[in-house]
């Protein structure tokens, strides 16, 4: 399975439902999403989830909150950055001098700027994020399924 943004993230959702081979491109964090959804993520599996994306897309990289961040003037507020799966990210504010703006999220802008320039951009190291990961860390959640 494939996708980009939120198609990406539901494709995620279901290939570790169904443990398909799922590659995505600029999705949000989707990892609260699965341990919401009670998804199965036993320690030490190898999930088949690769998640391609670059440190300038802030919807990608969990940056995108509050009146300062350009997706605030396009309606967006989110505050996932964890992922599922591999990481594969090409970091272009460091190597290429690029910035963090929404209008970098596009699709045709991953394909036109990034992937047709192999040269410049060969593709990333793949790695899963930090353990320590944590989304919406103020929030306090309580689930009556959950063990106590």
């Amino acid at each position: 399975m494939t996708g980009h943004s939120l198609g990406g993230a539901l494709a995620s959702l279901v290939g570790q439902t169904f443990l398909v081979p799922t590659v995505t491109y600029e999705i949000p964090g989707e990892q609260l999403a699965a341990q919401r959804l009670h998804l199965p993520h036993a320690p030490g599996v190898d999930l088949p989830l690769w998640h391609f994306g670059h440190t300038a897309d802030p919807i990608f990289v969990g940056a995108c909150k509050g009146p300062s961040s350009s997706c605030w003037y396009g309606g967006y507020a989110m505050e996932t950055r964890c992922h599922t799966g591999k990481m594969c990210v090409w970091d272009t504010v460091r190597d290429k001098g690029w910035r963090v703006d929404i209008r970098s999220h596009r699709v045709a802008d991953v394909i036109e700027y990034i992937l047709k320039q192999e040269e410049e951009f060969p593709l990333p190291d793949c790695s899963f994020e930090d353990e320590d990961c944590t989304d919406c860390g103020l929030w306090n959640y309580t689930d009556p399924r959950d063990p106590k």
